[in-house]
């Protein structure tokens, strides 16, 4: 039988809460922090290593970028300092998108 469940192109893919872009940006720049401080020979200055400070700034690009752009509001700062920064109730309620979902659907009849 098949599924004739119409496609929603309105949804945006998610996974872990973040866009795949956001969360690809994330995966890369930690992999490529972890990299780079194995693969830098260290680098001294006033006797400390600036090695791991490097990498630290490199590892959390990922995720400024997906601050950044939560919710496209890469210029509405307020409104990505409150969703980190506050609570939120997810209250369950009417499908927002109704359409999605077959009403009249013609199901199969099973005979003894």
């Amino acid at each position: 039988m098949e599924d004739q469940t119409p496609l929603n192109l309105d949804d945006k893919p998610k996974l872990f809460g973040m866009r795949y872009d956001q969360l690809i940006s994330c995966m890369i720049s930690l992999i490529l922090s972890t990299q780079l401080y194995s693969w830098m020979n260290p680098v001294q200055f006033a006797g400390q290593d600036l090695r791991l400070d490097f990498c630290i700034f490199i590892g959390l690009i990922g995720p400024l970028y997906a601050l950044c752009t939560i919710n496209n509001a890469a210029s509405q700062w307020e409104t990505v300092v409150n969703f980190w920064g506050s609570s939120q109730l997810m209250m369950p309620g009417p499908d927002p998108n109704p359409v999605r979902f077959l009403i009249d659907e013609n199901l199969p009849e099973f005979y003894e």
